[in-house]
C-alpha cells in the first residue's frame, strides 16, 4: 500500500509555483524540511489506476516538472534553488527519483559550464557527482545518466581548475575532491583528462612563499590525492608502476632541492637508494623548479622558500602512502629512510654548548645570512621527516620491525637537536609511541638507554603542565655585577616590586598544546606496557610512576600495577596500586585487580617513602653504638661497603633526574592512614608496619659480645654515611627481623637487612 500524500507536498508545491524565483533562496532551508519530510512518498512507486495513488503522483509529477523549470529558467536565484532542492530529492528519493534524473543532470552541467555564479558552479559539481554516485548500483542508470554526461563534466571540471586567479580554492578543493570520488569509478572515460589535471593542480601540491597565490594546506592535500589517484586510470595493469613513477618524481624533486637547500653544509649523509646529491654553485640565492616546463614544479628563490617545497614534499611522501592503490604496489621503503636520514643527519648533538657552526662542517663559500636562514629552517625539515617516518611505521606496522634501530637512531638525534622546540617534542612522543607499540618488548638495553632524554622529557612536560615542576627562578643581578657593567641602569619590571604576580595568578606559559599532551600521556603509558622493565633504570622507573600518580593517568598507572619492576636480585617495587585505587575508585578495570592481584605486606607500609635523609639521620644516631660491632662485623661490613659504595655512586649520577620528582617526594602516610586508605595491605598478627624481613639462609649470625648477659638490641650496620641529596628524594626502606632463640650450642644471632629500594642494574656484579 502506498503511502498517503503528507502535507510537506502540498507545501512544496504551492510555494515552487506561487513564489517569484528571485524570492526562493530565504526560503530555502523551510522547502529543504519539506522534502526530507516527503521521503516516503517520493520513493514510493505509484499505482495510477488507484485514486489516492493518482493524486500523490500527480503532485510528485508537478514538484518535479517545477524544479526542471527553475533549472532551466533565467533566474540565477531560480537555478541556485532547484539545485539546492535536487540535492535533497535525490538523497531521499531513490531508484525512483534517480530514473528521471538525466535531464537534471544536463541542466546542473550547464550551470558548471557556462557563466553562473561560482556558488551556483560549486554547488552543481556536488549534486552531480552526487549522482553519479548514486547511479552506481544500477548499471541501466550508468549508461543511461552518468556515461554519456561524465566526459562534458570532466572538462568543465578542468577548465575550473586552470582558471587560478578566477576560482576560489575551496571551489578548486572541492572540484579536485569530486574528480577522486569519481576516478576509481570511471577510470575509462577519465583517462584522456589525466595529463590536464596533473598541470592544472601543479601550482597546488608544494607551494611556496615565493608563489604568487595563497594556496590553503587542504587545497594543497586534495590536489595531491588527486594526482596520486591518477595510477587508476592507466591501462591494463600498468597501475602499479604508474603510483612507482609518482613517488620517484617526489624523490627526486626533493632530493634536486635538498642540493640547493643545504648547499650551506657540508654534507656528510651518503645516498643509499640512486637519488645521489649533485654539486650546486653557490653564487646568488639558492633557487629551484621550473615555471614553463608541465613536468616541474613552479619555481622558488630563497632557502624559507626552499625548505617550504621540502616540507611540501615530505608531506606529499606522506600522502602516498595513505591512500588506497588500485593494486599491490612495491613502496621503496628504503628510498624514504635515505630522504629522511638525509634530512636527520644535519642536528647538534648538544644544543646546549653548541652552535650550529661548530655542530657541522659548513661551506665557507655560502655567507652568514643564508646560514642563519638555514639554521632556522631545520627544526620544520626535522618535523616533516618524523612526520613522515611517523606515518611509514602507522601504515607498514611489524614489516617496519627490521627498520627499527635505525629509526630511533634518527629520533633520538632530532630530538636532543630540538629539545626546546614543543612540536619537535610532540612528533618524537608520536613517533616513540608507535616504535614502542610495535617493537617495544624487542628492544635491547642499549636502545631503552638511547631513548632516556626522551623519557625525562616526556616527564618533565607532563609534570610542568600538572603544576608539579616549577620554573627556575632568574637570580636578581647584585650590586657587584652592576659595577663590573659599568654602572649601567638596567630596564626593570616596576610591578615586581608590588607583589608577587605568580602568588596570584597562575603561570599559563608551562601548560601543554592539546596535542602535545596527549602525545606525551600516550607515550607514558606506553613505557609502562610495551617496554622491558628490566631495562629501565631505577630512578627513570620511579619518576615514570611518580608522573603518571601526579597527573591522574589512569592508563599509566593500570600499566604500572600490572607491569612491577623487578631488580636483578629478584625484589619488587612497591605498587601504586592504592594511588590508582584512591584516584579512581570506580573504574572498571580495579575488579580485575582486586579479583586476581595479591598484594604483598611491603605494598601498604609506610617506610616505603623513607627517604635519603631519613636514613641518613638514623645511621648518625646509632654511629657510636655499631663502632663498638665494627671489629665482630668485619667481613660483612667488607661486602656491604662495597655495596654501599656502588649504590652513592648511583645516587650521584641519578641526582639531576631525581630532582624532576620520585615516588620519595609522595606525602608519606602514616601507619594508621596507610592500613585505612590501603585496603590491600595485608594485615599480620604482629604490630609491625614495615617491610617483611628478608633474610638469606646462608647469611652468617653475629655473635655476641663476650661477657654480655642477655641479647643486644638490634642495629644497623654503619657502612658509610650516604651523600645528602638536598633536592633529590628517592624511596628507600629499612626492614629489621627480631632475633630468634635457637636451642642449640649456637648463641642468639640478630640480622639487619637494609633493603634500597633504588639499586642500579649494575648491583649484582659488584657482588
Amino acid at each position: 500500500m502506498a503511502p498517503q500524500c503528507p502535507a510537506d507536498l502540498r507545501v512544496l508545491c504551492r510555494k515552487l509555483t506561487t513564489t517569484p524565483p528571485n524570492l526562493l533562496s530565504p526560503q530555502l532551508p523551510a522547502l529543504t524540511h519539506n522534502v526530507l519530510c516527503c521521503k516516503d512518498v517520493l520513493s514510493a512507486q505509484h499505482d495510477v489506476k488507484a485514486k489516492e495513488d493518482a493524486s500523490t503522483s500527480a503532485l510528485v509529477h508537478k514538484l518535479k516538472r517545477s524544479i526542471t523549470t527553475l533549472l532551466e529558467g533565467r533566474s540565477r536565484e531560480g537555478r541556485f534553488a532547484a539545485t539546492v532542492l535536487i540535492k535533497a530529492i535525490v538523497d531521499v528519493g531513490g531508484w525512483e527519483i534517480l530514473r528521471t534524473a538525466g535531464p537534471w543532470v544536463n541542466g546542473l552541467l550547464s550551470i558548471v559550464q557556462k557563466g553562473d555564479p561560482i556558488a551556483s558552479k560549486e554547488l552543481a559539481v556536488i549534486v552531480i557527482t552526487r549522482i553519479y554516485i548514486l547511479v552506481q548500483p544500477y548499471q541501466t542508470l550508468i549508461r543511461e545518466i552518468a556515461t554519456p554526461t561524465l566526459s562534458a563534466f570532466g572538462s568543465a571540471c578542468v577548465q575550473l581548475l586552470k582558471a587560478h586567479n578566477s576560482t576560489p580554492p575551496h571551489v578548486s578543493e572541492t572540484i579536485c575532491a569530486a574528480l577522486l570520488t569519481l576516478i576509481p569509478l570511471h577510470p575509462a572515460t577519465l583517462r584522456p583528462l589525466s595529463s590536464q589535471l596533473r598541470t592544472a593542480v601543479r601550482p597546488y601540491l608544494a607551494p611556496t612563499c615565493s608563489d604568487a597565490l595563497f594556496i590553503p594546506a587542504s587545497l594543497t592535500c586534495a590536489a595531491r590525492r588527486l594526482v596520486i589517484s591518477m595510477h587508476f586510470v592507466a591501462a591494463k595493469s600498468s597501475g602499479s608502476d604508474e603510483w612507482g613513477k609518482v613517488v620517484d618524481t617526489i624523490l627526486r624533486d626533493l632530493h634536486q632541492t635538498a642540493d640547493q637547500v643545504l648547499r650551506a653544509v657540508d654534507e656528510s649523509w651518503q645516498a643509499t637508494s640512486g637519488y645521489d646529491r649533485t654539486r650546486v654553485s653557490t653564487d646568488g640565492e639558492p633557487r629551484g623548479g621550473d615555471e614553463s616546463s608541465p613536468e616541474q614544479l613552479p619555481s622558488w628563490v630563497g632557502v624559507t622558500a626552499g625548505a617550504e617545497r621540502m616540507v611540501g614534499l615530505f608531506s606529499y611522501l606522506e600522502e602516498t602512502l595513505r591512500c588506497s592503490t588500485k593494486s599491490t604496489v612495491i613502496v621503496p621503503v628504503g628510498a624514504y629512510l635515505d630522504a629522511i636520514c638525509r634530512v636527520c643527519v644535519i642536528a647538534r648533538l648538544s644544543p646546549k654548548t653548541q652552535t650550529w657552526d661548530q655542530a657541522l662542517d659548513t661551506n665557507a663559500g655560502v655567507g652568514r645570512d643564508e646560514k642563519d636562514e638555514l639554521w632556522s629552517t631545520i627544526p620544520s625539515l626535522h618535523i616533516a621527516a618524523m612526520s613522515l617516518l611517523l606515518t611509514m611505521i602507522q601504515r607498514l606496522d611489524r614489516d617496519m620491525i627490521p627498520l627499527v634501530p635505525e629509526a630511533v637512531d634518527h629520533l633520538v638525534r632530532v630530538v636532543k637537536s630540538g629539545m626546546s622546540v614543543a612540536h619537535i617534542r610532540t612528533i618524537g612522543y608520536q613517533v616513540l609511541d608507535q616504535l614502542l607499540r610495535v617493537a617495544g618488548s624487542t628492544m635491547p638495553k642499549t636502545t631503552v638507554d638511547m631513548i632516556d632524554p626522551i623519557l625525562g622529557a616526556c616527564c618533565r612536560d607532563l609534570q610542568q603542565d600538572a603544576g608539579v615542576l616549577k620554573p627556575a627562578e632568574k637570580p636578581t643581578p647584585t650590586s657587584k655585577e652592576t659595577k663590573k657593567n659599568g654602572g649601567s641602569v638596567a630596564v626593570s619590571n616596576v610591578d615586581l616590586f608590588l607583589g608577587k604576580p605568580e602568588a596570584s595568578a597562575p603561570n599559563t606559559n608551562l601548560k601543554l598544546e592539546p596535542a602535545h599532551k596527549d602525545a606525551a600521556s600516550r607515550l607514558l603509558a606506553s613505557l609502562l606496557s610495551s617496554l622491558t622493565q628490566a631495562h629501565l633504570k631505577p630512578t627513570m622507573r620511579g619518576l615514570i610512576d611518580k608522573t603518571s600518580i601526579v597527573t591522574s593517568n589512569r592508563d599509566a598507572m593500570l600499566s604500572s600495577v600490572l607491569n612491577p619492576y623487578k631488580d636483578q636480585r629478584g625484589r619488587l617495587y612497591p605498587s601504586i596500586l592504592p594511588y590508582l585505587v584512591r584516584q579512581y575508585p570506580g573504574d572498571q578495570g580495579l575488579e580485575i585487580l582486586r579479583s586476581n592481584l595479591r598484594t604483598s605486606s611491603t605494598n601498604g607500609s609506610s617506610d616505603m617513602f623513607a627517604s635519603f635523609q631519613e636514613v641518613a639521620e638514623e645511621q648518625e644516631e646509632e654511629e657510636e653504638e655499631e663502632e663498638e660491632e665494627a671489629n665482630a662485623d668485619e667481613e660483612m661490613a667488607d661486602g656491604d661497603i662495597a655495596g654501599a659504595d656502588e649504590a652513592s655512586a648511583a645516587t650521584t649520577n641519578g641526582a639531576e633526574l631525581s630532582q624532576l620528582g620520585s615516588l620519595a617526594s609522595l606525602p608519606k602516610k602514616s601507619g594508621a592512614d596507610a592500613s585505612v586508605d590501603n585496603p590491600f595491605a595485608a594485615r599480620s598478627g604482629a604490630a609491625d608496619s614495615g617491610f617483611s624481613a628478608v633474610v638469606s639462609s646462608d647469611s652468617p649470625a653475629k655473635r655476641k659480645h663476650d661477657g654480655s648477659d642477655e641479647a643486644a638490641p638490634l642495629k644497623r650496620l654503619e657502612v658509610e654515611k650516604p651523600a645528602e641529596l638536598p633536592k633529590a628524594k628517592r624511596v628507600a626502606a629499612v626492614a629489621a627481623k627480631p632475633a630468634e632463640d635457637v636451642d642449640d650450642d649456637d648463641d642468639d644471632s640478630d640480622v639487619s637487612v637494609h633493603l634500597n629500594m633504588e639499586l642500579e642494574d649494575d648491583d649484582e656484579d659488584d657482588e
